[in-house]
């Protein structure tokens, strides 16, 4: 990589708090970082417990109410998902760096499956690591800037 935005070669994982507005939000971040990853600004890496994760937060009531989805809108989010991210096998399932909330492994895992340059969060466990065997992990507003400031 040649900078922090050569392109196609940014890979990251996004958590589940970040994928949201990703897939589904439509405030003008998430508007451009999805433009920004339609772009190949960035490629998206998913395992399949991220992506269990993720439905199972999606068909929430609260989640489906909150941001006004559909079922047919969570299909068609996770479709899009699955067509266009890089899809992993989850071959890494055993991390536990963090012991407060043993769900925010899972994307740990993802990130060093994938040799993931950001893991993109909005979660205070992942944040405070800082980073993970080579994983810078940035809050949602740090992804969106580092992309805004390569634009």
């Amino acid at each position: 990589m040649t900078g922090p935005l050569a392109a196609a070669d940014l890979l990251v994982v996004l958590d589940t708090n970040a994928l949201l507005p990703l897939l589904v939000g439509k405030t003008r971040r998430a508007l451009f970082l999805r433009q920004a990853w339609q772009d190949r600004r960035f490629i998206l890496a998913v395992t399949p417990l991220i992506t269990e994760e993720l439905t199972r937060v999606m068909h929430y009531p609260d989640v489906l109410r909150k941001l006004a989805l559909t079922p047919t809108d969570v299909d068609e989010a996770l479709t899009n998902l699955h067509q266009r991210a890089c899809n992993l096998p989850g071959m890494y399932e055993g991390v536990a760096a963090v012991k407060a909330d043993l769900s925010d492994n899972v994307f740990l895992a993802g990130a060093l499956e994938a040799g993931a340059d950001y893991l993109v969060t909005q979660d205070a466990h992942l944040l405070n690591l800082k980073y993970y065997h080579g994983t810078q992990i940035v809050s949602l507003d740090q992804f969106a800037q580092l992309l805004w400031a390569g634009h």
